[in-house]
């Protein structure tokens, strides 16, 4: 079975693992100043166009970010507090989750009012929110992308419960990471429907990626039904 992963700090691992739940982020906080900035707009009357697609996604559509690997050091670096956090395996429906390209190049299009939808098709939308520059390619990303509806009453922000589309299967501490695997047992015991499995990764010795750490040993929690496991 194939998992996409999502590496956070610890503090906000623990805050996800508690509240079964994950962020959806805006594309204006991202840190890529390019998102939704595919297309190529030195035209003043294209801009105009491009900068109304960016008005609507920032106000109405959120994304989760993936990546198809953990052993990366570099997205440990970036993503998970230099190596000090944690990164979640997740398995998600695929009718939710869409492949990130990569491209060295804004695409030219013709764009303006006098173009039935300004010359926005729907295959042209979909790339505009799925395509970023090469640079970026060694995250492997894919997203899970939704309608922002309904925020959160206690701080505004929104959330995709996890669920039958979206649901928890590996908990890889960092390298430098402080938790026990006991510590996240104790925080995702009795409320998995899927066994998770828990383990801790290293640098490997004769490459270049994080690999696991054998000799810590990994711990499964099972549902409810069924008792922890150790390898």
């Amino acid at each position: 079975m194939d998992l996409y992963y999502y590496m956070t700090s610890a503090k906000w691992a623990e805050v996800i693992l508690k509240e079964r739940r994950l962020k959806l982020s805006r594309f204006h906080e991202s840190n890529d100043p390019f998102e939704l900035n595919l297309i190529d707009s030195r035209d003043p009357v294209r801009r105009e166009v491009v900068r109304m697609v960016e008005r609507y996604h920032n106000q109405n559509t959120g994304m989760i970010c993936f990546g198809k690997t953990w052993g990366n050091p570099v997205m440990w670096a970036h993503y998970a507090e230099k190596h000090s956090g944690v990164c979640l395996g997740f398995a998600i429906d695929p009718l939710v989750l869409s492949k990130v390209n990569y491209t060295d190049t804004k695409i030219d299009v013709e764009l303006g009012v006098h173009l039935p939808k300004g010359g926005l098709s729907a295959e042209l939308l979909n790339k505009v929110l799925l395509t970023k520059a090469t640079s970026w390619e060694y995250e492997q990303e894919w997203r899970v992308l939704s309608q922002l509806k309904t925020p959160d009453p206690n701080n505004g922000l929104y959330y995709t419960d996890w669920g039958q589309q979206v649901e928890v299967r590996s908990v890889i501490l960092g390298h430098r990471c402080t938790w026990s695997t006991d510590k996240v047992v104790q925080l995702i015991e009795g409320q998995v429907t899927a066994p998770v499995r828990i383990w801790k990764v290293r640098p490997a010795f004769g490459r270049f990626s994080m690999v696991e750490q054998h000799e810590l040993p990994s711990v499964t929690v099972k549902s409810p039904q069924l008792k922890k496991t150790r390898r």
